[in-house]
């Protein structure tokens, strides 16, 4: 089992289980599970969240980061492949072996370690500034939904085909605006690709967390440190459709991520980076 590992189940004693239990389980880090590990207090913080992963090194795989993820194109089963980062992977119990040594003083390891951790924070401030453009396109989005919908919605009823239409319909306006603000993607995949890119997959994951906003007001009820926080767990949701699950003690998180690989599933044929 490869299981993409929520920020938040670090160090939560279910992981080291999930580790012991196989040496086949394997953990997956993402690029945001280690920002959420160094921001804050770097030092003590970053200490904390490897202590388990550092116990088994052989059981982590380490991902690039999401923009390499949004970059890969093409079809075919190996997009979970694609996206490991061999070099680091690899070098993740040396990694480990260099934490004590700031906790020990080291000075050359600390500096190292304080840069990452204000890079992490001066990310995490980026996103609180964009969380605007977004809050503000969700509920454009929001707009267009009936009072209908919002009863079905909030009901737990089945979808309608003309609710699933509309739907796919802004997954597809919000991939493009997503692919429009990239830096280095600008192409819109085909029809038949699309489901398996990654921008598509984060764009309908940030449109289900949508339906859940939608059905208790809307985005702009939610403060934007909260709904940051949201748009980092949609980024392991996406990440998780293309392995074996997802490591969370987020309830929330993971009806996102159970949602979006039904979607994947039973609209499109497909999960697991296209399989």
């Amino acid at each position: 089992m490869r299981k993409i590992v929520d920020s938040n189940f670090l160090q939560d004693e279910r992981l080291r289980d999930y580790l012991e239990a196989s040496s086949d389980n394997f953990a997956v880090l993402t690029d945001y599970a280690a920002m959420e590990a160094y921001k804050g207090n770097t030092l003590l913080s970053i200490q904390r969240s490897m202590a388990i992963l550092a116990a088994y090194p052989a059981q982590v795989i380490v991902l690039h980061g999401t923009q390499h993820a949004c970059s890969l194109d093409g079809r075919g089963s190996d997009y979970w492949r694609r996206m490991i980062d061999d070099e680091q992977t690899k070098g993740f119990a040396e990694y480990c072996s260099l934490l004590p040594r700031a906790q020990n003083g080291d000075p050359k390891i600390t500096r190292q370690l304080l840069e990452r951790g204000r890079e992490a924070t001066a990310h995490m401030d980026r996103m609180l500034a964009d969380t605007v453009t977004i809050t503000e396109a969700l509920d454009g989005i929001a707009a267009t939904y009936t009072s209908g919908d919002l009863r079905r919605l909030r009901s737990g009823a089945p979808y309608t085909d003309a609710f699933i239409e509309k739907t796919l319909r802004h997954v597809m306006m919000l991939a493009a605006m997503l692919l429009g603000d990239h830096p280095t993607v600008s192409t819109f995949p085909d029809g038949k690709e699309a489901p398996d890119r990654f921008i598509f997959r984060i764009a309908l994951c940030m449109i289900l967390l949508a339906l859940r906003w939608i059905s208790v007001g809307g985005a702009l009820k939610v403060s934007a440190p909260r709904l940051r926080n949201d748009l980092v767990d949609i980024n392991f949701a996406t990440f998780a459709t293309y392995f074996d699950g997802l490591l969370t003690a987020d309830d929330k998180l993971t009806s996102i991520y159970i949602e979006a690989t039904i979607w994947l599933e039973k609209v499109f044929g497909t999960r697991d980076g296209g399989q």
